[in-house]
């Protein structure tokens, strides 16, 4: 009788082991899971920021030829894992319309980022007149 009673024992803690070390791997997967959704989360937090200081520098300087140089170019640090390629097209004597593509290295792949806007060019404007 004690006998039994020990290998029964035994099983409930090999049995027990076994539940709980699954029950760890999940729980382990999880949180891997967590963490990468919040990298990704945070890139592409990171390439929202970028993108609006090059639109707020491409009006600020009223899509000067410097900032619309059609050839890709490595971004300044902190930022200097993006890539930036504008296309810039002229609609008319004012305005523009110029492209931005961001990219950076996302996990296994490019992560990318596609704008398109319209810029007044008041400079050109103003020596007309």
């Amino acid at each position: 009788m004690i006998k039994s009673r020990a290998g029964f024992m035994l099983l409930e803690a090999i049995l027990t082991v076994v539940i709980v070390s699954i029950c760890l791997t999940f729980i382990a997967q999880s949180i891997l899971t967590n963490f990468r959704t919040g990298v990704r989360f945070q890139e592409a937090i990171r390439s929202l920021i970028v993108m609006e200081n090059q639109l707020g520098l491409l009006y600020a300087t009223s899509g000067s030829d410097d900032m619309i140089d059609s050839s890709s170019r490595a971004l300044e640090v902190p930022y200097d894992k993006f890539m930036i390629h504008a296309s810039p097209s002229t609609l008319n004597d004012h305005l523009k319309n110029v492209g931005l593509i961001l990219n950076w290295p996302a996990g296994h792949g490019q992560g990318e980022l596609k704008v398109e806007t319209i810029i007044y060019n008041s400079n050109e404007h103003q020596s007309t007149l």
